[in-house]
């Protein structure tokens, strides 16, 4: 019976993955995003290691961060006009040059001011990986039942980097040195990164800027998805500061890592199964709704919830309401963006909101875990929660309006000037 079920979860991801190419630019893009969870943890250890002090190493970490968010959407504009191999061997090279030199600089004790540069532009040229493989996904399988499950399979590999990249950071920091993460985390970025650009043939073709087109800042189908993302990336850091925390309270810090084991398992596990369910490609917009008061509904609870089972069951429900919201928020940004403009809206949701959710909550739950406890910790959890469901809420009129407009444009074919291709992606 097990067998059986595994068989048939599976067996999209394999019908998926058999798509000539997939394989590769997945696994290179699953390369190439790892350092995502290991550069802020690198330079906390390399910092505090050197400096003596977590002060510093917290404001470069978030200066790194902001730098990432910031620039995210802009450097992803040009990939959309440009293409990925011209604009990303760029972005590689100030990336992996600026990490090299921020480990330098802070062994070197050169002045503070060099470090914020050095973090600053290692930030800002850092490549918005999982938005580049989902929209190779979208040029390979896009009108599909495959798109749905293609975005599930990145999610789900979204969190096989958050689950081992932490450890293989800290790791790397005991047992060789306080600067191997970065520098473990610079190999791997340059060369996933040169591995996925490398495969011509899968990547989207580039278009022309459309003149006269609006921001997409103000796109209300983006504005009101990076708004969700923002609150749900201040519940992703939060949660995981503030379990260590209260795990240490509880004389159990061990289990820290079980709980947040448990929550990356939850959420892995609702990704595969969601991502099969072709029924469930109908109205993802309604889909998010219910999956963002889901999302509350689990994590709501957390301020009041004590001890090491309770957590662990809050952090297991958790997980399994957010892989749908985010597999549903990618399915969104495809549907609500122009095509030439697909690989900037993804980043605006993936790279920006979440990033600075992250970067924002991990500051202020610290801040108010050392303050008042973990209990009070875990209200910014909860409290990230359930903005996300108001975001969601409020801006569901909007973005049904939109959704519905932008799938009753799509019915009339476009004017070939509006995605006329400037280049192409062969060999």
């Amino acid at each position: 019976m097990a067998m059986t079920i595994f068989t048939g979860l599976w067996g999209p991801y394999r019908e998926l993955l058999r798509h000539p190419g997939g394989l590769q630019f997945s696994m290179a893009a699953l390369m190439a995003r790892l350092p995502l969870a290991m550069t802020g943890l690198g330079i906390v250890l390399l910092v505090s290691a050197v400096e003596g002090g977590y002060l510093l190493a917290g404001i470069l970490t978030a200066t790194y961060a902001l730098a990432a968010a910031f620039m995210s959407p802009i450097s992803a504009r040009y990939i959309d006009r440009w293409g990925q191999l011209r604009v990303v061997r760029i972005m590689l090279v100030i990336h992996v040059a600026s990490l090299i030199c921020f480990v330098v600089g802070v062994w070197s004790n050169l002045p503070v001011f060099a470090l914020y540069i050095a973090a600053t532009l290692a930030g800002a040229a850092q490549p918005a990986s999982g938005s580049l493989v989902r929209a190779r996904w979208v040029h390979a399988v896009g009108g599909t039942a495959n798109l749905r499950v293609a975005f599930a399979w990145e999610s789900v590999l979204d969190e096989v980097v958050f689950v081992f990249g932490p450890p293989l950071a800290a790791i790397l920091a005991i047992a060789v040195a306080p600067a191997a993460p970065l520098l473990a985390a610079a190999l791997l970025v340059g060369a996933g990164g040169t591995w996925l650009i490398s495969q011509r043939r899968t990547e989207p073709p580039p278009y022309r800027a459309i003149t006269g087109g609006p921001s997409l800042a103000r796109n209300p189908v983006v504005v009101s998805v990076t708004a969700m993302m923002i609150f749900l990336g201040a519940l992703f850091g939060s949660l995981e500061i503030v379990t260590v925390a209260a795990a240490k309270e509880v004389g159990s810090a061990g289990f820290a890592g079980l709980i947040l084991s448990l929550y990356a398992a939850g959420s892995m596990l609702s990704g595969i199964v969601f991502g099969v369910r072709a029924g469930s490609a109908r109205s993802p917009q309604r889909q998010l709704l219910i999956g963002t008061v889901a999302l509350a509904a689990v994590t709501a609870p957390l301020p009041i919830v004590f001890g090491i089972v309770g957590w662990s069951i809050v952090a297991f429900l958790a997980g399994l309401a957010v892989a749908p919201v985010l597999i549903l928020a990618n399915s969104i940004i495809q549907i609500g963006v122009p095509p030439g403009r697909l690989t900037e809206g993804l980043a605006w949701i993936n790279t920006t909101g979440l990033g600075l959710g992250i970067a924002l909550s991990a500051a202020v739950s610290g801040a108010i875990v050392d303050a008042f406890g973990s209990r009070a910790g875990y209200a910014v959890t909860a409290g990230a929660g359930i903005a996300t469901m108001c975001i969601a809420l409020a801006t569901y009129p909007a973005l049904n309006r939109a959704l519905t407009a932008q799938l009753e444009t799509e019915k009339t074919p476009a004017p070939a000037k509006d995605t006329t291709l400037i280049g192409d992606s062969s060999d």
